[in-house]
């Protein structure tokens, strides 16, 4: 996919690894007039969080796990953290081809599309907001030059249950999805619930 550009917003090409991580931000979370979408902070704080979830999976294994427990997978790259598992793998319609390559299915990308199409109608607005901030997101995470707020690092305690801090999994927010074993479902009021998505931490002691 060539580089998306229009007057109100520019996301960097999907063969970088920043447009990659960029187009998952996007993916994962609702726009105006999409279902679960609350509000623009909402949704930018969601795309936070998962960042947040993609760095822990690779530099935050906590200790008495290993990555692979977690991550289902032993990298030190983050396409191979999103990639994991293959197209219907840790995040559905992000996967590598036949020849390496790290791809999408294309309803990601003709969804981004059309969400650029939209941004670039009159006055840049709320769209063009949210796609930016995905693509600063991706950028600043993935040259180290901008710090971000990582919404979940500091959930301690689920509900009596001692907890490692920081969000390791998330899963659309219905109560009937659950990663499960030691994942612990980070309630309402520390933010597990952002832009659609139930965002999960672990137990401090692996059971």
């Amino acid at each position: 996919m060539p580089c998306a550009t229009r007057a109100a917003v520019t996301l960097p090409p999907a063969t970088t690894v920043e447009g990659y991580v960029c187009r998952l931000l996007i993916n994962e979370v609702p726009f105006p007039g999409e279902r679960g979408y609350k509000s623009e902070e909402d949704t930018m704080l969601a795309m936070e969080g998962l960042l947040g979830v993609l760095d822990a999976r690779l530099n935050h294994i906590p200790p008495g796990y290993t990555q692979q427990q977690v991550a289902a997978v032993r990298a030190d790259d983050v396409i191979d953290i999103i990639t994991a598992g293959g197209e219907k793998g840790q995040f559905d319609g992000f996967y590598r081809d036949d020849a390496g390559r790290p791809v999408m299915v294309p309803r990601v990308g003709e969804r981004i599309d059309n969400l650029i199409e939209i941004a670039s109608r009159g006055k840049p607005g709320k769209f063009a907001r949210l796609l930016n901030h995905a693509a600063e997101l991706a950028r600043g995470y993935v040259t180290g030059s901008v710090a971000y707020h990582e919404p979940h690092e500091d959930v301690l305690n689920v509900n009596g249950v001692a907890a490692t801090g920081r969000a390791y999994s998330w899963m659309t927010d219905e109560p009937q999805y659950s990663p499960g074993g030691n994942f612990l479902r980070i309630p309402d009021d520390e933010e597990g619930s952002l832009g659609g998505n139930r965002f999960f931490t672990l137990r401090k002691e692996p059971r």
